[in-house]
């Protein structure tokens, strides 16, 4: 069981320009796909780095809005649309403690430990999603493979989870099961298209904040690449 001082550090920068958030998810990676054949490296396994949007209150380096691999690498600006191809998103729930507070949010992710959440909880409860999306490099011929770290057919993607809650799980979460639910008859995933994913500003009263936002495209994905995810996924 990790300490309180550890969940501090382990907390990821949200969308309402001040609050953070503990998690301790699986990571997880893939379309909902039987697995075609075993690895020797179980998914659950992997470590997938975070996403962040830099805010006011943001400890990373960055102008506002922008979109930070590892609070390290840039992926781009604010308001400045990418392309991305979302997998498998996780919903979560959470007290909505204020930032100033020293307490650490509990947070349940089904809705069993939810519930049991609520009927003990003084706060109320929130929900929020963590998204997993691949970022494909925007110049193939000039990649950096940190970043990039993993190729499937001729592109390399980079691949990170951002914490969405509020605006950010409407823009996020609700717009991929949304997406889902009209296309059951057809049978057609969300990872099965690229995505636009873009930091929008939000504003409400005398506050703004960037908060992430999902929209789907046209365009299909790369077969290479949803063929290894299906082959992939847990």
């Amino acid at each position: 069981m990790s300490t309180k001082t550890e969940d501090k550090k382990a907390t990821a920068d949200v969308v309402d320009a001040k609050a953070e958030v503990v998690s301790e998810s699986k990571n997880e990676i893939g379309a909902a796909a039987p697995r075609a054949r075993v690895y020797e490296i179980d998914p659950e396994d992997i470590d997938i780095p975070w996403f962040n949007l830099v805010q006011k209150m943001s400890q990373i380096k960055g102008d506002l809005g922008d979109l930070i691999l590892d609070k390290t690498a840039k992926i781009v600006g604010a308001e400045t649309p990418i392309r991305v191809i979302p997998l498998k998103p996780i919903k979560g729930w959470k007290e909505d403690i204020d930032y100033d507070s020293d307490e650490v949010p509990r947070v349940a992710y089904t809705e069993v430990e939810r519930d049991k959440l609520a009927a003990e909880s003084k706060y109320k409860i929130l929900e929020f999603a963590e998204v997993t999306f691949l970022v494909p490099a925007p110049d193939p011929e000039n990649v950096d493979e940190s970043v990039y770290m993993f190729p499937v057919g001729k592109t390399r993607y980079a691949v990170g989870r951002i914490y969405a809650q509020k605006d950010g799980f409407r823009m996020t979460y609700k717009r991929l099961k949304t997406f889902e639910l009209y296309n059951t008859i057809s049978g057609t995933s969300y990872t099965e298209r690229v995505w636009t994913f873009e930091s929008t500003l939000v504003e409400k009263g005398k506050y703004k904040w960037y908060a992430p936002s999902l929209r789907p495209t046209e365009e299909h994905t790369d077969p290479e690449l949803l063929a290894f995810l299906k082959e992939f996924g847990g």
